[in-house]
């Protein structure tokens, strides 16, 4: 996409000096870069790897969540349940066909890494430990890893879209002061307003590809959201009440949970 947004800026900028030069190269190079813009956009309509990254990306957080579910008694995988390694078997089978379905390849070779085989000896000893051991495992190597990353990604799309904010504004402005040169008679030969309305354009089109202010939005919550719960399962969560904080924690971590938001936040 930004790719066909720079081609699609630069062809702009040689059809405007096709006006202005007594040459037909601008004018062959416009048709060639509106014509490679045509074919860019026909190749990512067809193109789905974005789609298969988004899948493969599921499919690891999906066993990274149940994983850490079943390490430390959380979710469905709690003290109580009386085979867990099956149920854990059943869930990550149940929703790695979902994902197949749309676009996930299986990269597993044999029966023995599937299901209860993707559990690691590591996975077995720390589900072994008494509940406060656990219990700090979880709080330090998953909530806090996944709200500092949730702070810092937040902090990444404030900035990004500051920045292309700013650009855009400079952009815009440059449009205006060329519409009102022209317009005076002060700017004679060069039409400067096209171009820079097009390359405004590009950055607003880039901003909503990017998504950062959605993405600012949702990640500041999570983050906010996860510092409360973590404090809640540090002094106040008891081990009767654990399981179902794990999955609430693991409900606000999950790609899905940010993806509706992102939504909120446009």
């Amino acid at each position: 996409m930004r790719t066909q947004l720079f081609v699609l800026l630069a062809a702009t900028t040689a059809a405007m000096l096709a006006e202005r030069l007594d040459s037909r190269a601008p004018a062959v190079a416009a048709a060639v870069l509106y014509a490679g813009s045509i074919a860019l956009g026909l190749h990512i309509a067809r193109r789905r790897a974005r789609t298969h990254w988004q899948a493969h990306r599921a499919a690891a957080e999906l066993l990274k969540s149940l994983a850490w579910q079943y390490m430390v008694h959380g979710g469905p995988f709690h003290s109580r349940v009386p085979h867990p390694e099956a149920l854990f078997e059943e869930r990550l089978e149940a929703r790695l066909r979902e994902l197949r379905k749309v676009g996930w390849v299986d990269p597993r070779n044999g029966p023995a890494t599937r299901g209860a085989g993707q559990i690691t000896p590591m996975m077995r000893a720390v589900r072994s430990k008494p509940f406060e051991v656990r219990r700090d495992i979880y709080l330090r190597d998953r909530l806090l890893e996944q709200q500092l990353w949730y702070k810092r990604r937040a902090s990444q799309a404030r900035r990004a879209a500051a920045l292309w904010s700013s650009v855009t504004a400079l952009l815009t402005l440059l449009a205006l002061t060329a519409a009102v040169l022209r317009a005076l008679g002060l700017l004679e030969g060069w039409d400067l307003t096209g171009l820079f309305s097009t390359a405004a354009a590009a950055g607003v089109a880039w901003q909503e590809l990017r998504r950062h202010r959605p993405l600012t939005y949702a990640h500041s919550l999570v983050e906010q959201d996860l510092d409360t719960l973590r404090v809640a399962m540090t002094t106040t969560v008891a081990e009767s009440g654990w399981a179902d904080a794990v999955a609430e924690a693991e409900r606000l971590v999950s790609p899905q949970h940010s993806d509706w938001l992102g939504t909120f936040g446009r």
